[in-house]
């Protein structure tokens, strides 16, 4: 028995195929991954560089009411929204059948909250103040229950009352 051109030709799409089908796929997957993870990495380094520089900078607080001889103050928000990636939703899911913590969106969370909470610092010192009182945050889902198909995220705003304390 000879190997003649339709046998040549079944490997040949053999080979085409399981490129197509399984290489190619875990070569996305794979950059995919390795891109999210510097966007990460990234992202983190970025917040903690803003936030010690805030938080010498900018005291702030949750209670009510702010020192007495203070300027007036004003609302100041910040805002983020972080969409989640395939990977976070695919452990999830797994996560959702078996149980336990989701720690992929959890750091998504954590991050967003991380971002809101710089952004709004960040527009308190635009407008002047030098502290916040009374920060609070809200969050939302985006794209969530009947909207599989799509990105889902969360979004997070943090707002407060910024203003200058008396003698600075």
């Amino acid at each position: 028995m000879t190997v003649g051109d339709g046998d040549t030709k079944d490997v040949v799409q053999g080979f085409i195929a399981l490129f197509m089908y399984v290489v190619l796929p875990v070569i996305l997957l794979g950059t995919t991954w390795i891109t999210q993870h510097n966007i990460l990495r990234a992202r983190r380094k970025m917040l903690s560089e803003q936030e010690e520089y805030f938080r010498k900078k900018v005291p702030m607080t949750n209670l009510k009411q702010f020192p007495a001889g203070s300027s007036a103050a004003m609302l100041v928000t910040g805002s983020a929204v972080i969409a989640d990636n395939y990977f976070v939703s695919f452990i999830a899911g797994f996560k959702h059948l078996f149980g336990g913590e989701m720690k992929g969106y959890t750091g998504m969370c954590s991050d967003a909250r991380r971002l809101a909470l710089v952004r709004m610092l960040q527009e308190a010192e635009h407008f002047g103040a030098n502290a916040v009182c009374n920060v609070r945050f809200e969050t939302s889902t985006i794209n969530s229950g009947e909207a599989r198909k799509k990105s889902g995220g969360v979004e997070l705003i943090a707002y407060g009352t910024a203003f200058r304390t008396a003698g600075s």
